[in-house]
């Protein structure tokens, strides 16, 4: 349903546009009326597929609630014993534990990268490692 409703409004503004422009541009108001029908079937079908074909590759999901996303993302995504979406923490153990620190490394001068600035004399100007 919302499908459908996206391509009418989509429609109804390209119809509008292309009248007014019609308008604007001094065309008589059967041709402009003509030009506008002519955009409101195309600006429809064309939005109407486009929604169509987005919702059949999974790749949007425009009348869905979030909830019955999460349903498909399940579905789709993740195998049962990968992730535990039901899964709710409890107490502060498992806040310590998640941010327990594992294979931290300290930052040391020696492991920086120093650059030179370029020479503007003379030398090539591409700064290089030092």
């Amino acid at each position: 349903m919302f499908k459908l409703g996206m391509a009418l409004v989509f429609a109804v503004i390209a119809a509008l546009v292309v009248f007014i422009t019609g308008m604007i541009g001094d065309a008589r108001v059967t041709t402009a009326l003509l030009r506008s029908l002519i955009a409101f079937l195309c600006a429809g079908v064309f939005t109407y597929l486009v929604t169509f074909i987005l919702e059949a590759k999974a790749w949007a999901a425009f009348d869905k609630e979030p909830a019955a996303r999460m349903q498909d993302m399940k579905t789709q995504h993740y195998d049962a014993d990968d992730i535990d979406f039901d899964a709710v923490e409890k107490g502060e153990q498992a806040a310590e534990e998640f941010a327990a620190p594992t294979n931290f490394q300290p930052l040391e001068e020696k492991s920086f990268v120093h650059m030179r600035t370029p020479q503007t004399e003379g030398d090539e100007a591409v700064a290089a490692p030092a």
